[in-house]
């Protein structure tokens, strides 16, 4: 078992630039994607975004995997284990410099890239029934509900770790070269980095409108921008510690808990448990003593704070039942 440090990391990378790991998981999804589930599909593109800084090779638990794409452990170990049957990924297990089990290594490995598979067809090539737009159907299934299986993962969250093995905290590359320059009405529907969906947002904004907004950093902003959704409780005991934006990010991940455990209360019911909840990890997290991203920790407290109030009414519920016999 390799031990975890930064010449194991280094030995284990798999392409030479970020542009050439773009190219093979676009092409993986190209031809896998139909018959991946949602939650491989996040798996998937949380280990993508985590593998720049030693180019297709990340390393993470499960729990914060699990964490992060709002998944549970079972199924962040069984979406694993169908990506390295595909031969997506090699998980590489390490050990920690006592000796114990460390976290696992994922490695992406060599796969057919975008390119080698999509390649433009003129029509003097091609038979009457075979037509581009095969192609173009099933780039367009390849992209279909993309914005909802999509998870953007911030790379902050593995900067502490990455930093305690001496790798340096360099810029992410330059957004990918289009994979697709001779065939325009395919670009349009290839899976796309979330740095390459950034730009092509922005542009498309800017071709949209005349008004621009002026760039304005978050702690400029006051909890007044916040969405009237958020529980007004909530904001005033976290307005002192996060900005407006992490604000939202954090109450997305009360809802998200909620929404999970399916609770009969409403949830301006509990707001008061999840508050403490929120105290209690920004004590904690204060003191050091949280060894994932706060996000990650917070959710899962509020998670299993709700889980209890759910028990709770499912007992309740058959206690009633039992005594209206």
């Amino acid at each position: 078992m390799d031990k975890l440090n930064h010449e194991t990391i280094k030995h284990y990378q798999s392409f030479a630039t970020v542009e050439e790991m773009d190219q093979v998981v676009r092409g993986f999804l190209y031809k896998f994607k139909s018959s991946l589930s949602d939650g491989a599909i996040k798996v998937l593109h949380y280990l993508w975004n985590y593998s720049v800084k030693v180019i297709g090779v990340s390393f993470s638990k499960y729990d914060t995997m699990a964490a992060a794409v709002g998944l549970s452990r079972r199924t962040v170990i069984r979406a694993v284990k169908t990506l390295e049957e595909l031969s997506f990924i090699n998980k590489i297990p390490t050990a920690r410099m006592n000796g114990k089990q460390g976290v696992n290594l994922f490695v992406i490995q060599p796969f057919e890239t975008i390119d080698s598979i999509i390649t433009p067809v003129s029509p003097q090539d091609v038979t009457r029934p075979v037509t581009p737009n095969k192609a173009e159907n099933k780039q367009s299934s390849l992209c279909e509900n993309k914005k909802q299986n999509r998870i953007v993962v911030k790379e902050t969250e593995v900067e502490d770790s990455v930093r305690e093995l001496g790798l340096d905290s360099k810029e992410d590359s330059d957004s990918a070269t289009d994979c697709c320059k001779n065939a325009e009405v395919l670009k349009q529907n290839v899976e796309l980095t979330p740095r390459e969906e950034q730009q092509k947002t922005k542009s498309s904004t800017y071709v949209k409108s005349n008004v621009q907004l002026k760039q304005v950093e978050w702690h400029q902003f006051d909890p007044s921008f916040l969405p009237e959704y958020v529980n007004k409780d909530f904001i005033q005991a976290a307005q002192a510690f996060f900005h407006p934006g992490d604000i939202h990010k954090l109450w997305s991940k009360i809802h998200l808990a909620f929404k999970k455990v399916k609770l009969m209360a409403h949830l301006d019911d509990t707001m008061e448990l999840v508050i403490a909840d929120f105290k209690r990890t920004v004590f904690l997290n204060r003191t050091g003593k949280i060894y994932t991203t706060f996000e990650g920790y917070f959710y899962s407290i509020v998670y299993g704070r709700l889980w209890g109030l759910k028990v709770r009414e499912n007992q309740q519920e058959w206690y009633e039942k039992v005594m209206n016999r």
